[in-house]
C-alpha cells in the first residue's frame, strides 16, 4: 500500500466518522422530539380526561335540570287544578 491509498483510506475513515457523529447527534435529537411529543400526548391524554369528566358532569347537571323542570311541570299542572277548584268553589258560594 502506497501513501495515496493510506490518504484515500484516511480521508474515508474521516468522512465515515463525521457521518457517524452527525447520526448520533441527529439520533439525540430525534430522541429529545420524542419525548416532547410524548409529553404533550401525556398532557392532551390528561386535558381529554378532564373534558370528559367535566362532560360527564355536564350530562348529569343536564339530566337534574331535565327531572326539575318535569316536576316543575307537575307543580304547575297540580296549582292549575287547585285554582280551578278553587274557582269552581268560589262560584258554588257566590251563587248560593
Amino acid at each position: 500500500m502506497d501513501y495515496t491509498e493510506l490518504d484515500k483510506l484516511e480521508a474515508n475513515i474521516k468522512r465515515a466518522i463525521e457521518t457517524i457523529q452527525k447520526l448520533q447527534s441527529e439520533n439525540q435529537r430525534l430522541k429529545q422530539d420524542n419525548q416532547n411529543l410524548l409529553n404533550r400526548i401525556r398532557e392532551n391524554e390528561r386535558k381529554i380526561e378532564q373534558l370528559m369528566n367535566l362532560s360527564q358532569d355536564h350530562g348529569d347537571v343536564s339530566d337534574q335540570v331535565s327531572i326539575y323542570k318535569e316536576k316543575e311541570g307537575k307543580i304547575k299542572q297540580k296549582i292549575q287544578q287547585m285554582l280551578e277548584k278553587l274557582e269552581s268553589f268560589q262560584q258554588l258560594l257566590v251563587s248560593e
